[in-house]
């Protein structure tokens, strides 16, 4: 809302050297104009937007999810050159390289979507390519047990985001509404 309100003749003389007192250093009602108070045009819908997203709950909800050790993270086979470790796969598929396993593996026309199934081939190329060799881990998973496991995963994760999916989707209906309001406003004073 915006108020606005003027003092007339205040370029004249200042308030202290005027002949009339001011109520306790305040401006004498006789030198007030009409005030006014209008809202912006779009200001309706906006007044009618409820908080949407308790940000504290889905941060809590995540960091709940965050602490779990979800089997897609955990490893899935290292790749050794020279007895050092060079490149570590994890269950999902994602590589963490170091030094010249660096850029060996780049994301772009890879065979596999994710999964054991991606990490064994990048471990592979990343071993061919350097002379290296492959290590699997204990905690490798199958191609199949690693879908069952994700698919859960996502799940958890999809459930965690619920509540600020559907705020989403409520602030999308109401900026459409707004939008909406606004094209009409601008259609009819046109």
């Amino acid at each position: 809302m915006m108020i606005s309100a003027t003092v007339s003749g205040a370029a004249q003389a200042p308030i202290a050297n005027r002949t009339e007192t001011a109520p306790s250093g305040g401006i004498p009602v006789s030198e007030l104009k009409h005030l006014t108070a209008t809202l912006p045009r779009h200001a309706p819908a906006m007044a009618r937007a409820v908080p949407l997203v308790d940000f504290d709950a889905m941060g809590q909800a995540l960091q709940d999810l965050n602490g779990q050790d979800f089997a897609s993270n955990q490893p899935f086979a290292e790749v050794y050159k020279n007895g050092k470790v060079v490149a570590r796969l994890d269950n999902g598929g994602g590589a963490t390289t170091w030094g010249t396993a660096d850029g060996i593996i780049s994301g772009v026309n890879e065979p596999y979507s994710g999964g054991p199934e991606l990490a064994r081939w990048r471990a592979e190329k990343i071993a061919a390519a350097l002379g290296g060799t492959v290590k699997i881990a204990d905690t490798a998973q199958t191609q199949s047990q690693w879908e069952a496991s994700y698919a859960n995963e996502r799940s958890l994760l999809d459930q965690a985001m619920a509540p600020y999916r559907a705020a989403m989707e409520a602030w999308r209906a109401q900026m459409d509404a707004w939008t909406a309001d606004r094209s009409s406003e601008t259609s009819t004073t046109a």
